[in-house]
């Protein structure tokens, strides 16, 4: 009896290592691949426009820290109507924005073997105009020739779904405003929209990370 409660108890321990050594592998694997360059696409809200983006994240030369470069594009979600208090004068179109934006951010640790939190800073670059306007009105641009900017932050939850892949929702805030002709009404009504809150959800494929190792 005592030699077949030893046997038991060792092939308990084994087990237990084994089933720790499995789980540290996949731990390592998970976070060597969340350092990995990754394809980035996500959809949301920016103040009163909705939008959509994909980019890339480049591997991460300095642990935590992350560099991306993407396209985004926004619209407004209803056609803005606008009226200027000492003039009276009153427009309504449907402004877009193409734009590139530069992500400057960090991760801190895994929590578990798929979880960690992140935060970003944006700045963005592009160009307003009104394309369905144009194709309902032949106006052209009505907001005329403009440099789009922005600057926003970001605070969000990562959920890695596989070692290649996963899941997020973030959220934050920001400022937009439109460098053009500041006597136009459309270039003040522009300006504004996409400033305030935003909330997005979007996931990440992580490139090059077929055969992971520890790290």
């Amino acid at each position: 009896m005592k030699i077949q409660k030893k046997g038991i108890i060792w092939a308990v321990l084994l087990i237990l290592i084994n089933t720790n050594n499995s789980l540290a592998q996949v731990m390592n694997d998970v976070e060597y691949a969340g350092k990995k360059m990754n394809l980035d696409i996500s959809t949301g809200f920016q103040g009163s426009l909705s939008f959509g983006q994909v980019g890339l994240n480049l591997p991460q030369f300095i642990d935590n820290f992350v560099l991306g470069f993407k396209f985004r594009g926004m619209s407004s979600t209803n056609w803005t109507t606008f009226i200027h208090e000492e003039t009276k004068q009153s427009v309504s179109f449907h402004p877009v924005v193409m734009a590139g934006v530069i992500t400057l951010g960090g991760t801190n640790q895994f929590a578990g073997d798929a979880f960690r939190v992140f935060g970003n800073c944006e700045l963005l670059v592009g160009y307003t105009f009104t394309p369905y306007d144009n194709m309902v009105y032949k106006c052209g641009n009505l907001v005329g020739d403009n440099i789009t900017l922005g600057f926003f932050g970001t605070f969000g939850l990562e959920y890695f779904s596989s070692k290649i892949s996963s899941v997020y929702i973030e959220s934050g805030g920001g400022l937009k405003t439109i460098k053009g002709d500041k006597d136009s009404q459309y270039v003040i009504a522009a300006a504004w929209q996409g400033s305030g809150a935003t909330i997005r959800m979007g996931t990440r494929i992580y490139l090059g990370t077929k055969k992971l190792k520890k790290i």
